[in-house]
């Protein structure tokens, strides 16, 4: 029966405008779904408190929100328009009283709401297959430009892939760069929990999942207890009674699987080669869509970055670091982020680590010292099991390691290989702060003994000074005092106070002038210093280092940032014998050349470095000396092993 719509007469199929409404109301998980015309109610599925008007075409992108509207107490509607001018059909979806839905189930209204007019049309010449294949196409090429999550996608490929085939729920799982097949957020409606637990290995057998990407062929599960029983928690966990996996391919590279779940009957040879034909849409809208988001995070991730350098250079220290981590932490979907301090315990936390400490022992498991990568992780074991995954990685600084920042994230989702690299970015930009903390505390510290010199001086020059002028006028006041006044006189026992209580100021005052100066100074040597380096790597090592300290303490003294960067290229020259060289004695001399220059040679007779190339430690120790105009030559040893030579003017 056809149906007049402005001036032009649609043909409707009502057996197919009633396996619409029945297949939406599925898709939707709604208690009624109702498709109206400008005229009447063209079909219904469920029992609907109220039907929407008709409304003209609507031209808004799936992804805006649908209008909600609460009925009564226990009921949520919405009514959205298609967005065909010549058959504008209306959609009335009811669910039960909710205040949210979904982005995912709202694109997926839409979709369907545009794809009705494919669906029940009866007046055109193509079927109503292709109309719907043509239609889906479209869907998914806009979800492709414009969806900002996949959970979005989700909703448009689920929309067009079971309206093709009569299903009710569809889900994508993708190749991740561990070489596993991991089902993305929005598939099956599922919850983000179960989404994270359900991944397969590539080489998995007896799984459609692997078995299907390996072979490019589309399988069909009607019996998943029988055909796929390895995986029957998590099939009954997506509520899967019926199941078609089908091969996503971009370009001839293979991007995953397709799924699509759950018709009224057993899917068919027929359903396997309709689906087939949007699978390349899906592929395609996937792939574009996931490649976008990775490039948006990429962008949050460099700003952050960069904002902590830029902040970095405008005097922030290490605790002003936390917004710009913060911000790190929630571009990369993490609960929490840490950074811990080597020297004193002390960090920077953003996010909500306690929380999950009892489950993931997070916090407890940070180590601050080692230079190592380490991440550790939970894969849940059942569908909707608890999971996580951190990652620490070590903040070097010329070297040695100064902290650690660690993350966590939960569920289960494994970082990627660009989220592993801008974690490492991230900590040599805290590697910039902690040098930029270290300078501004050596010129506080420089500046606090300036100024105690300063107070000493003139301490000694102007009060140190009077007190002596006032002595010596006491002594001439005691002196003229006649000399027939006994001893009791109270002029001869005050001359005799004043002179006591000078005397005791002065040496009072002069205790105040050596501790200024004393402290004024650094308190060690660097003789000392050298002698707590090579202590420190002796413990670390459990190994004996000798040195020899010819001249004594009469090396030229190197100062400051010069004598930080020659003892921080000794302290690796001696750890990397003790790592790399094998058992062998090692040796460290401390002396001084005849020209002032001071000579420090660390030197072992291990396996030597039979060709290989300095390690990024010596290296940025190398870059390090040179920018305080020393060296640092590598060469083998005379005895063999190796020898490294690093020398240094006091000028």
């Amino acid at each position: 029966m056809g149906r007049l719509i402005g001036t032009h007469r649609v043909e409707v199929d009502h057996a197919s405008a009633l396996r619409f409404t029945k297949i939406a109301a599925g898709m939707l998980r709604a208690r009624a779904v109702t498709l109206t015309d400008p005229s009447s109610i063209v079909a219904s599925w469920g029992a609907p408190t109220v039907v929407g008007p008709a409304l003209g075409p609507d031209p808004s992108p799936l992804r805006v929100p649908v209008p909600l509207q609460r009925v009564g107490s226990d009921a949520t509607v919405t009514t959205v328009a298609g967005g065909v001018l010549e058959t504008p059909y209306s959609l009335t979806v009811e669910w039960p009283a909710s205040t949210v839905v979904e982005p995912r189930v709202q694109v997926m209204t839409r979709a369907l709401a545009r794809s009705a007019a494919a669906a029940v049309s009866a007046d055109d010449g193509a079927d109503a297959e292709e109309r719907l294949v043509v239609s889906g196409g479209g869907i998914l090429a806009e979800l492709a430009l414009t969806a900002e999550s996949v959970e979005e996608l989700l909703g448009g490929v689920t929309a067009v892939l079971c309206l093709l085939v009569g299903a009710t729920a569809a889900g994508v799982a993708v190749l991740t760069d561990r070489n596993f097949l991991q089902v993305l957020p929005g598939s099956f409606g599922a919850s983000r929990e179960l989404i994270g637990s359900a991944l397969v290995d590539r080489t998995e057998v007896a799984t459609s999942t692997a078995e299907v990407f390996r072979s490019g062929r589309t399988m069909l599960a009607n019996h998943p207890e029988v055909d796929i029983p390895r995986f029957s928690e998590w099939v009954d966990g997506f509520g899967v009674e019926r199941l078609m996996t089908l091969p996503m391919i971009v370009g001839g590279d293979r991007l995953g699987v397709c799924y699509v779940a759950n018709p009224p009957g057993d899917f068919t040879p027929v359903h396997a080669r309709l689906a087939e034909r949007l699978t390349p849409f899906v592929a395609a809208a996937v792939a574009q869509v996931r490649q976008r988001l990775e490039m948006q995070q990429r962008e949050h991730l460099v700003l952050a970055t960069e904002r902590a350098a830029q902040a970095i250079a405008a005097g922030t220290n290490t605790a002003g670091l936390a917004p710009h981590l913060d911000g790190f932490r929630a571009a990369l979907s993490c609960q929490a982020a840490v950074l811990t301090f080597r020297d004193d315990g002390h960090g920077v936390v953003c996010g909500d680590a306690r929380r999950f400490e009892p489950e993931t022992g997070f916090l407890a498991g940070i180590d601050a010292e080692t230079a190592g990568l380490r991440t550790a992780m939970r894969r849940p074991e059942r569908p909707g099991a608890f999971g996580w995954v951190s990652t620490q990685v070590p903040v070097i600084v010329d070297g040695e390691v100064r902290a650690t920042l660690a993350l966590l994230r939960t569920p289960w989702v494994p970082f990627r290989r660009h989220e592993r690299s801008a974690i490492r970015k991230m900590a040599d930009t805290v590697a910039l702060a902690w040098t930029t903390d270290r300078y501004l505390r050596e010129q506080a510290a420089a500046a606090r003994m300036t100024e105690r010199s300063r107070i000493a001086d003139d301490i000694h020059d102007r009060v140190a000074q009077l007190l002596f002028a006032g002595r010596l006028s006491l002594q001439n006041l005691h002196e003229v005092v006649p000399g027939d006044l006994p001893a009791d006189h109270g002029v001869r026992r005050h001359a005799r106070r004043a002179l006591e209580l000078i005397d005791r100021g002065d040496r009072e005052l002069r205790e105040v002038i050596h501790h200024l100066a004393e402290t004024a100074v650094p308190v060690r040597s660097q003789v000392e210093e050298l002698c707590e380096v090579v202590a420190e790597v002796e413990q670390q090592f459990g190994i004996t280092i000798r040195l020899d300290l010819p001249d004594g303490d009469a090396v030229p003294t190197l100062r400051g940032a010069r004598r930080a960067a020659v003892l921080g290229a000794a302290r690796e020259a001696m750890v990397n014998a003790a790592k790399h060289a094998g058992p062998c004695t090692i040796s460290v001399v401390f002396a001084a050349r005849p020209s002032g220059v001071a000579v420090l040679r660390v030197v072992d007779d291990g396996v030597g470095m039979r060709g290989s190339r300095p390690g990024y430690g010596l290296t940025a120790i190398r870059r390090r000396l040179m920018e305080q105009g020393a060296s640092l030559v590598l060469r083998a040893g005379p005895d063999g092993g190796t020898e490294v030579l690093i020398e240094a003017s006091a000028n």
